[in-house]
C-alpha cells in the first residue's frame, strides 16, 4: 500500500467521546491548539465568540471544514470537524496532519483507529 507523503510535524490528536460526536463540541487540547497555529490560528489572540475555519479532507477524500473557535460566554477554546460523526465513533482516535500533494498541502483528518497504517501519527506524539 502506498501511503501519501505527510508533512513532518507533531500532529494533533484526540480520542472521541460520545458527547463530542453528539454535540459536535470538542475542547481544543494542547495538540489541537498547536496544530491551529500551523494554519495561522492562535487561540490566545482570539476573542470570545471568534471563529476561524479551515478546509480539509478525510482520508477517503470527503471534504470537511475544521472550525476553531472561542465560546461566547466563557471564551472556552473549542474545535469541530464537519461530518466527523459519519467518519468516526466514540472511542476512535483521530489525528490532524497535512497531506502533501502536487498542488500543495491539504489538512487531513485521519481516523487512526480504523486505519492502523497511520498509527505512527499518534505514537510519535
Amino acid at each position: 500500500m502506498n501511503l501519501p507523503t505527510l508533512r513532518s510535524h507533531a500532529p494533533a490528536f484526540l480520542v472521541l467521546t460520545a458527547t463530542m460526536l453528539n454535540k459536535a463540541i470538542i475542547d481544543a487540547n494542547a495538540s489541537i491548539r498547536a496544530f491551529a497555529k500551523l494554519v495561522g490560528i492562535d487561540y490566545e489572540q482570539m476573542q470570545p465568540g471568534e471563529k476561524h475555519t479551515v478546509e480539509g479532507e478525510f482520508t477517503d477524500g470527503t471534504p470537511t471544514v475544521l472550525s476553531f473557535y472561542r465560546t461566547v460566554n466563557r471564551g472556552d477554546r473549542r474545535f469541530s470537524v464537519r461530518g466527523i460523526k459519519k467518519q468516526c465513533e466514540a472511542g476512535d482516535t483521530v489525528a490532524l496532519t497535512f497531506k502533501v500533494t502536487a498542488e500543495g498541502e491539504v489538512v487531513w483528518v485521519v481516523n487512526v483507529t480504523r486505519q492502523p497504517e497511520y498509527r505512527r501519527l499518534v505514537e510519535a506524539s
